[in-house]
């Protein structure tokens, strides 16, 4: 055999119905995703705005907002190892204060929701001008 028959008998075997085609395999696979459970909470601040004289009775309230993974139940407290859901404080401005207390109007929920931090003052004297505050805590247990 010539190396001109060998190779054109080699082209057509190539070639042919028998030739060596691509392969094509089929694997499967799983989208997944497991959705964990998550909170956050932002307050928003507690400000009784601009009082000229306090006669007890001033009102202010903040909204507490909780997004937490639906169907999570939660919890919100003052205190983060007791449910305290109210307090009395003062707000301070050098030596000078103003008394206030404050109360969660509720004290957890299940899912996304909020909650109100109703402030009231106290019957005081009225100390010296100036921006009174007090640095508080909101905790969420879930």
């Amino acid at each position: 055999m010539t190396w001109k028959r060998l190779i054109g008998s080699l082209v057509l075997l190539c070639s042919g119905p028998g030739a060596a085609q691509a392969l094509q395999l089929a694997v499967p696979f799983q989208a997944r995703i497991n959705i964990e459970t998550s909170c956050a909470v932002v307050a928003d601040n507690l400000d009784f705005g601009n009082v000229g004289t306090i006669n007890g009775g001033e009102t202010a309230s903040a909204t507490v907002t909780v997004n937490c993974s639906q169907g999570t139940p939660y919890t919100l407290s003052f205190n983060p190892l007791l449910s305290i859901t109210a307090y009395n404080g003062a707000m301070v401005n050098g030596a000078n204060s103003v008394a206030y207390s404050a109360a969660l109007n509720s004290a957890g929920g299940i899912g996304p929701g909020a909650a109100a931090i109703l402030g009231l003052l106290l019957p005081q004297a009225t100390p010296a001008a100036g921006i009174y505050t007090d640095n508080r805590t909101v905790y969420l247990s879930y």
